[in-house]
């Protein structure tokens, strides 16, 4: 028998009792969003015994419903399919992230109707952002033989200036002096440290250039301004928004703009640290040139870890910072040349969602 209505195609025998044996939501849709159809999981999922006439609209958050919504309705139109991630909110429930399956079925002497499958996979986020955090551990573990020579070697400087002192108070100035400096370079690293370990989650939002450059022109004010500067600043006027957390990434640039200075000075240069912003329809760069020693071949691969420092006097955790910014805000630092000029350069994408997210696609 051939069906007149899609909400006929449920009526098979015990193809409803099959499908609430499924484990993920299945749904019958109009080409409107109306449910038609809902299986067990899906009211399960969404919190709800009658799914049947509502819209599925309503569980998609509002500015979702606004682009995403409709570009999933777009894609249905031109290539009958759309998978991807989303969020949904259920009615007096608590939103998950769900793996989503539109197809759009026009069976013969049918309305054309879509069936939709989504699963709850936010145990899956969650357990990507524990391996995430246990890969962090593990980094941690293996610093603390490092962090345990440099905490190690002021404190028996320390130690070794008091019992001097106690032997010579005529030299207290001397020895408190050398007192104040070690105490400074332990209060230093463990600044370091809480920095690394307890870096905050960003918070994204559209982020003009401006955000950026105001805060490190404040920061670099003396460098940029002398008669001969030490640094330059090349960026458009006009780029388009990003986005990111900017407080994150200034702290990021900052540390990889030290080093080139840090570098420049001790080479003697008079050639100044270029800082250069260019972007794209897809990510924005920013890159970081100095005329300093450069790097050796053999020290790339360690360059962005924990304490790996060429300077004397220096813990060598600016980079490490500054790289695990990058990562957590799905960018990258990567180094494009090694000497003459030496150049960091991070790259950001515009924008780390998809753009059926932010954009309308029709």
């Amino acid at each position: 028998m051939e069906p007149q209505r899609a909400k006929d195609f449920w009526t098979i025998p015990h193809l409803v009792n099959i499908l609430d044996l499924v484990k993920a939501g299945v749904m019958l849709l109009t080409l409107e969003g109306e449910i038609l159809y809902a299986n067990r999981q899906a009211g399960d999922l969404l919190y709800e015994e009658k799914l049947e006439g509502k819209n599925l609209q309503q569980f998609f958050e509002e500015q979702d419903r606004r682009l995403f919504w409709r570009n999933i309705m777009a894609f249905l139109k031109k290539e009958g399919v759309y998978e991807g991630e989303g969020f949904l909110v259920p009615r007096g429930g608590e939103g998950f992230v769900a793996q989503m399956h539109f197809l759009r079925y026009e069976p013969q002497g049918a309305e054309p109707f879509v069936v939709f499958t989504f699963q709850n996979v936010a145990h899956l986020k969650e357990l990507e952002r524990s391996l995430k955090e246990a890969r962090h551990l593990a980094f941690l573990g293996r610093m603390l033989a490092d962090i345990s020579h440099h905490i190690r070697n002021p404190i028996l400087v320390v130690g070794g200036l008091a019992r001097r002192l106690k032997e010579h108070p005529e030299r207290a100035r001397e020895y408190a002096s050398a007192l104040v400096y070690q105490c400074e370079r332990l209060e230093h690293l463990l600044q370091a440290l809480e920095r690394f370990v307890f870096l905050p989650t960003p918070r994204f939002r559209p982020v003009e250039i401006k955000e950026v450059m105001e805060p490190l022109e404040a920061r670099y004010r003396l460098e940029i301004s002398g008669e001969r500067p030490e640094l330059v600043m090349d960026y458009p006027v006009f780029l388009p928004a990003f986005y990111t957390d900017p407080e994150l990434l200034v702290e990021a640039l900052g540390e990889i703009i030290q080093n080139a200075l840090e570098a420049h000075q001790a080479a003697g240069q008079t050639q100044p640290v270029l800082f250069r912003v260019r972007g794209d329809e897809k990510q924005i760069s920013f890159s970081v040139e100095d005329q300093g020693e450069g790097l050796k071949v053999d020290t790339l691969s360690f360059i962005f870890n924990p304490f790996f420092t060429t300077k004397p006097g220096h813990f060598g955790m600016g980079l490490t910072l500054a790289s695990r910014i990058a990562e957590e805000l799905s960018g990258q630092i990567q180094v494009v040349n090694t000497y003459q000029p030496t150049i960091f350069e991070l790259l950001l994408p515009l924008d780390r969602r998809r753009p059926e997210r932010r954009l309308l696609l029709l």
